[in-house]
């Protein structure tokens, strides 16, 4: 019978931990005594941190091309070029759509190379906090806290400060169930609920509950246990396809010459409509990645988000008025955006002068009134 181990990212150098689902409920084991088999599955839980954890509606497509069409439907929430993220997809919802889970390719690189350091090259890699229920919660996972409000399941840093991790849990319809005191006590929840097993045994128990999981390891980074495939029960389909082929290329060689003269003709006036934007600036042999680059440069001096909270929250005065709403970081440019609530007009113009004073840019967007409450917006930058 096959069994699923569950284990945290390996740290090199110290020893793993399992966790194994048995009649007795979830019990965790170490690597000596576990005995894997060949067999086995092996599930270890990445920090969703590091992952972005969506849910979206996607045609009936492909693999690859299901990838591409939802790297795209969510080119407004990534913070990097669509082209630069690594995409996985899971299998479909009840509710129609499919979880999409997207990371830097680099990251994955390193830890499949943790992975196989570790001798578990056939692991899967799963986002912890993908594995949570749909009731609104939120749970304690050391360095990082993870959430499931408003339909969205995802992870931030702990050291975020309390009133933007209430401001997150106000996020959801329902009251949200923290995990243990601590986190109880920076929610300002009464109650918490605290739970019998260690962290590895409650997300383990988690995955084992919740619909199948997404693994990240997708594309190219999929292990050799999953790209296998029975080449003698797909022969006469593979026949039949090479036939197809043989029809279809038969038909479409004619077609290449006059395509490859008008992408020759593509390029030129590309290359000329460059030459005009960029005047003085060499052509490059890779004219959309120059343009893109071009667009989307990564600011050199970016504000870090921790230092921009911490500026944030120091600037507002303890008995002031002012509280925050919600924050947006943009990691591409280094900017926070920030929705606060002022006493009244020109409080924000005292905050702006304040923050102005350590250093840095901000600026103020258009300040409203409503509900006897003064609206507005505040980004922070580095100073340029």
């Amino acid at each position: 019978m096959t069994r699923c181990l569950y284990a945290m990212l390996p740290v090199p150098g110290e020893p793993i931990e399992f966790a194994l689902s048995t009649d007795k409920g979830m019990s965790l084991v170490s690597a000596d005594t576990v005995d894997i088999d060949s067999s086995d599955e092996i599930v270890v839980f990445v920090p969703a941190t590091e992952v972005g954890c969506f849910e979206v509606r996607l045609p009936n497509q492909g693999a690859s091309e299901l990838r591409r069409s939802a790297a795209f439907a969510l080119e407004d929430d990534l913070a990097v070029p669509v082209e630069d993220a690594h995409v996985a997809i899971g299998q479909p919802l009840p509710d129609g759509s499919r979880p999409v889970h997207i990371v830097d390719p680099a990251l994955m690189e390193e830890w499949v190379s943790i992975l196989n350091a570790a001798g578990l090259k056939t692991a899967r890699l799963v986002a912890d906090a993908s594995v949570l229920p749909a009731t609104p919660i939120a749970f304690d996972a050391g360095p990082h806290i993870l959430f499931s409000v408003g339909g969205r399941r995802f992870a931030v840093d702990a050291q975020l400060p309390d009133d933007a991790l209430r401001a997150l849990a106000n996020k959801s319809d329902a009251p949200v169930i923290a995990s243990g005191d601590r986190i109880a006590r920076r929610l300002g929840v009464t109650e918490a609920h605290l739970s019998s097993l260690p962290l590895l045994g409650q997300l383990a128990q988690w995955a084992e509950d919740s619909p199948p999981l997404t693994d990240l390891r997708q594309g190219a980074f999929v292990s050799r246990r999953q790209a296998e495939i029975r080449i003698g029960a797909w022969r006469p389909a593979l026949i039949l396809a090479a036939a197809a082929a043989v029809a279809f290329l038969s038909v479409t060689a004619l077609e290449t010459h006059s395509l490859s003269r008008l992408a020759a003709a593509l390029d030129s006036q590309a290359r000329a409509t460059y030459a005009a934007a960029f005047p003085g600036a060499a052509i490059p042999a890779n004219l959309a990645a120059a343009v893109r680059s071009q667009n989307t440069a990564p600011v050199a001096n970016r504000l870090p988000f921790l230092e921009a909270t911490a500026l944030l929250y120091e600037a507002i005065p303890d008995d002031g008025g002012i509280t925050i709403q919600s924050l947006r970081y943009d990691r591409a440019t280094g900017r926070l955006l920030a929705n606060l609530v002022y006493p009244s007009f020109g409080s924000d113009a005292d905050l702006k002068n304040a923050l102005e004073a350590n250093g840095i840019a901000v600026s103020l967007g258009d300040s409203r009134q409503q509900d006897g409450q003064v609206l507005g917006d505040l980004t922070l930058e580095a100073a340029r």
